[in-house]
């Protein structure tokens, strides 16, 4: 990790650089574009976001996913006052805290300028955040993994929520199965294999974005010592992987 190119940026600014690296221009009115990550990202011709639940800084410096480590271009560190999946899908979406300010919304923004997106997720999450645009309800990852296979080279943006955790994490708690933790680090294992199984199909000139955030409200883990004040200083992340 120490060798990757590294930025930090404001959540708000990730709008109008994803509409740059697509060679769109931005409205003036939202947050400035990260300038180097443009120039880093030259000739993408599609993106595909993955958007991983608890999934920070911690995690990949800790769990190590494989695929996600090995093949990592940049790094960018997220700074937002909400890290949380409705707080953070709701800057990148609107480019900030405040809803469609001017109209603008990102994904209908690309549609506007004449580019193709799509969004699958759970449905309650598509009806507050797709803007109208097209979007494929899943309930379960797997079924959003599945769905993602047929569209990613159909689309100059598309978008994946990967949300399994909190969900699996209550049905374990019920059942005394395993323990939160052992759950995260499967999960992120699995999902990093699913994304290698996505990058392999993706066309030449793309770019994946595996985003991660502090997912749905703040789970109580139960690590100690340095590794749980390492994942309290966890800040949410975006990973780039060009092919």
């Amino acid at each position: 990790m120490s060798e990757l190119e590294s930025y930090k940026c404001y959540l708000s600014q990730l709008p109008s650089t994803i509409l740059k690296i697509l060679g769109l221009e931005p409205p003036s009115f939202i947050n400035e574009p990260v300038s180097e990550i443009i120039e880093h990202f030259k000739g993408i011709e599609r993106i595909v976001i993955n958007l991983i639940d608890n999934f920070g800084l911690f995690e990949i410096t800790f769990l190590k996913p494989q695929f996600i480590i090995t093949n990592s271009d940049a790094l960018i560190l997220l700074s937002t006052k909400n890290p949380y999946t409705l707080g953070f899908l709701h800057q990148i979406m609107f480019g900030g805290f405040e809803k469609e300010p001017n109209g603008f919304h990102l994904l209908r923004e690309i549609n506007n300028q004449g580019k193709k997106t799509i969004f699958i997720g759970r449905k309650k999450d598509l009806d507050r955040y797709d803007g109208g645009t097209n979007s494929v309800p899943k309930e379960t990852d797997m079924s959003s993994w599945i769905e993602a296979a047929k569209v990613v080279n159909r689309y100059d943006l598309s978008w994946i929520h990967y949300l399994d955790f909190e969900a699996l994490h209550r049905l374990h708690s019920k059942l005394r199965q395993q323990t939160p933790e052992v759950l995260l680090e499967k999960l992120i294992n699995r999902t990093d294999k699913w994304i290698l199984s996505t990058y392999k199909q993706l066309r030449k000139k793309s770019l994946m974005i595996i985003l991660g955030d502090h997912g749905r409200f703040k789970m109580d883990l139960k690590y100690s010592g340095k590794i749980a004040q390492w994942r309290q200083a966890s800040v949410p992340i975006a990973i780039l992987i060009k092919k």
